[in-house]
């Protein structure tokens, strides 16, 4: 599904990813964590293809999407779909349309009923001329994952996707999740909280100052068969 070679990005004479190399199979669950700084967004962005790799390349589903400097595949045609920390909704759509947003099907029928299906596996219903200015921080980022989940997309890019959650909401949309991708659908998430790659059952990539420090089962790494640093991270739990 995604190979990603000598990855890197260089901003301001400083390398914020260098030389990150890993492939995913399809339906795989990968978990990238990492210190604050340690490039984890700037890698995501890359796969995503709204930055430019310095050098290095990307291929996703079998093509080549990104090279040194050039994005060759803009990121709406990458079946690729994405949600961030931020739940950024349009404000012009309600919580239907926006959940409805990147779901191709032709009739406005099809889109919503889609859209709300995926609604209520995200534990919201009722949404029809919902405004989202009126959305709590935990219903919003429920319909961020939705307009994610209900895309044409086959593979999903989340960063941070409950950091603005609080820990009830966090579970219960773990839960949520982890029933979404043992559909078969693969998965890049970036998380502060390794409980996150253990409730999923995601391999983990480990970054530090730009570079993986490892790459393998949250239990590899955590019992220290991959270095100290990795294993005090992981048991720490901190960003």
């Amino acid at each position: 599904m995604l190979s990603v070679r000598s990855l890197s990005r260089v901003i301001a004479a400083r390398a914020v990813v260098s030389e990150v190399s890993f492939d995913m199979a399809p339906g795989e669950v990968l978990a990238i964590l990492g210190p604050s700084g340690s490039g984890k967004t700037s890698l995501l962005r890359m796969i995503a293809g709204f930055d430019a790799p310095t050098g290095g390349s990307v291929r996703l589903h079998g093509r080549e999407v990104s090279t040194a400097g050039k994005v060759r595949v803009a990121p709406e045609h990458r079946e690729v779909a994405l949600a961030f920390q931020d739940a950024t909704l349009f404000s012009h759509l309600d919580a239907v349309g926006n959940a409805a947003f990147a779901i191709r099907a032709v009739d406005k029928a099809t889109r919503q009923a889609r859209a709300r299906e995926v609604l209520r596996d995200m534990g919201l219903t009722a949404m029809d001329g919902r405004d989202v200015a009126t959305l709590s921080g935990g219903e919003a980022q429920r319909v961020s994952l939705a307009r994610a989940l209900a895309a044409d997309a086959r593979l999903l890019l989340l960063d941070e996707p409950f950091g603005n959650v609080d820990r009830l909401t966090r579970a219960d949309l773990l839960v949520r999740l982890k029933a979404r991708l043992a559909t078969g659908l693969g998965a890049i998430i970036i998380t502060h909280d390794p409980a996150d790659a253990v409730e999923l059952g995601a391999r983990v990539l480990l970054m530090r100052d730009g570079a993986v420090t490892a790459d393998g089962s949250h239990e590899a790494i955590a019992t220290g068969q991959m270095g100290e640093w990795e294993r005090s991270f992981l048991l720490a739990g901190n960003n």
